[in-house]
């Protein structure tokens, strides 16, 4: 089933709002709920390798899944656009819970690439965007991330196509540290199971260990793998070293949310 997340009013205004759906793979059960915001550089939605084959295999290991296809592409995802689409999708996941039967009070939110910066810098912000949707307000905290090669930082170590994408091209310092993720976590931000290659051509590995730093000094819950040899995009990375990583990622999950 696939959802229009926003109203006819809404796309009226800014009409690209109509490209902006959640894909869902619901198994009901009253499950907790995954929402995966796939890669593609804030320029499109690599939904073929980071979205639909996560969605299935958390259907295997008992998790409802939807897939988020965010706002992309020039202009279109300039901060806040994907933010409030990460929004929208929560509030709508918790307006049809019972009709979905799934578990509105437990979800994870779980991106690749510059999905994991959409991600993980939502759980940073996640209070900005809270607001009313159909008469009521729900809490927008993730209760977990799962992180597949994410961008975290917005500075130096940068994907530069998504920082252009998500911040316009002419940013300065104060723009870019507001929006690096390492430099906003609390004890409050949610457990995080994250990992990267080390020979990440596209995105350096070491984004990800900004993150588990910052996490670390924090005392925040979270696990990190590395490996050797990968690169980058390579979803469930069948046939290469990580392969396995998102039973790793559904284990962290188990301990979280049931």
């Amino acid at each position: 089933m696939i959802y229009q997340l926003y109203s006819k009013k809404e796309i009226k205004e800014r009409p690209k709002r109509g490209l902006v759906t959640l894909e869902s793979y619901v198994i009901g059960g009253n499950a907790a709920s995954v929402i995966i915001c796939p890669g593609g550089a804030y320029k499109f939605v690599s939904d073929k390798n980071e979205g639909r084959p996560f969605a299935e295999k958390l259907n295997e290991r008992g998790y409802n899944a939807f897939v988020l296809f965010y706002s992309v592409g020039s202009g279109n995802a300039r901060y806040p656009y994907p933010m409030e689409d990460v929004a929208r999708a929560i509030s709508f996941i918790k307006s049809k819970s019972d009709e979905l039967n799934i578990n509105a009070e437990k979800f994870a939110l779980m991106g690749s690439s510059a999905g994991g910066h959409l991600c993980s810098f939502f759980a940073v912000q996640y209070k900005r965007f809270e607001s009313e949707y159909e008469g009521k307000t729900y809490s927008l905290k993730p209760n977990a991330l799962v992180l597949a090669y994410p961008v975290i930082t917005m500075g130096e170590l940068t994907h530069k196509v998504s920082r252009n994408n998500f911040l316009g091209l002419f940013t300065g310092k104060t723009e870019r540290e507001a929006s690096s993720v390492e430099k906003h976590i609390s004890q409050d931000y949610p457990p995080t199971f994250c990992w990267h290659n080390k020979d990440d051509g596209s995105v350096d590995y070491k984004n990800s260990v900004m993150l588990e730093q910052a996490l670390n000094e924090k005392s925040v819950k979270n696990e990190f793998l590395y490996y050797n040899s990968g690169g980058h995009g390579i979803g469930l990375a069948e046939g290469f070293e990580a392969e396995g990583w998102i039973n790793k990622a559904a284990d962290f999950l188990d301990c979280v949310l049931k």
